[in-house]
């Protein structure tokens, strides 16, 4: 009488299991599907890491390789102006510094000083170069080369275009003055240079000269210039 009821126990006896392995299934899955959820972030916070050092390399390059030249002007607070041999020939003396903030080598082939106040304006040259400001002992100006993240100082004298006019300075006062360069630029990258080459580099300046003696000036004697006496003499790049 007993036999029939037998099956019944095994299917009460195998309820319990089922429900072990389903919870168990259930479990499974949902690992499972954190474990992609997981991976997919981990993997796009790898790619965002890639890119974000692959850009970081890239502006390396840029500013230790590749930036082409790209130069300022900076000169010193203390100029000197003075006279030649001929009451026509003045001259500026400016000690000056180039720097190169791009990668590239550049050169600086000529310098020109544009002299105005609000009667007139004058142009000059770099023609020569000195040491230690004696300009008893000039030098013809040469090219500055100026390497990549470096820079290049000289003191130069600044003589007239054309000595057919007459003296810009007779007397003190303020005025203005113009620097601008003439440069070689590296183009081995060829149209992409030359599509993204720098304007050639200028400065401003407001110049003081305190005192004026002409007759010392013409026995050979120069006189000091102020650049830096007020904020309109910074240097614009």
């Amino acid at each position: 009488m007993t036999v029939p009821d037998q099956p019944a126990e095994k299917n009460k006896g195998a309820t319990p299991r089922r429900r072990i392995l389903a919870t168990i299934s259930v479990a499974a899955v949902s690992v499972v599907a954190r474990l992609r959820r997981y991976t997919g972030v981990l993997k796009r916070a790898a790619l965002s890491i890639s890119l974000i050092s692959l850009a970081f390399s890239g502006v390396s390059l840029y500013e230790t390789i590749l930036k082409q030249p790209s130069l300022q002007i900076l000169a010193g607070c203390n100029w000197e102006y003075g006279r030649g041999p001929g009451s026509y020939d003045e001259f500026f003396v400016v000690p000056l510094t180039v720097a190169n903030h791009g990668a590239r080598a550049g050169a600086v082939l000529a310098i020109e000083l544009t002299a105005s106040n609000s009667e007139q304006s004058k142009p000059f040259v770099a023609r020569f170069t000195i040491e230690n400001l004696d300009d008893k002992h000039r030098q013809l100006f040469a090219p500055l080369a100026v390497s990549g993240h470096d820079s290049a100082t000289a003191s130069i004298i600044f003589t007239q275009q054309r000595l057919t006019t007459a003296p810009f300075v007779h007397e003190d006062g303020r005025f203005r003055v113009w620097l601008k360069l003439t440069t070689a630029l590296d183009t081995s990258y060829g149209f992409i240079d030359r599509m993204f080459a720098p304007s050639p580099p200028e400065a401003r300046f407001e110049i003081r000269l305190a005192e004026f003696d002409i007759g010392a000036i013409l026995n050979g004697a120069n006189a000091s210039l102020d650049a830096c006496y007020s904020l309109q003499g910074a240097h614009v790049p």
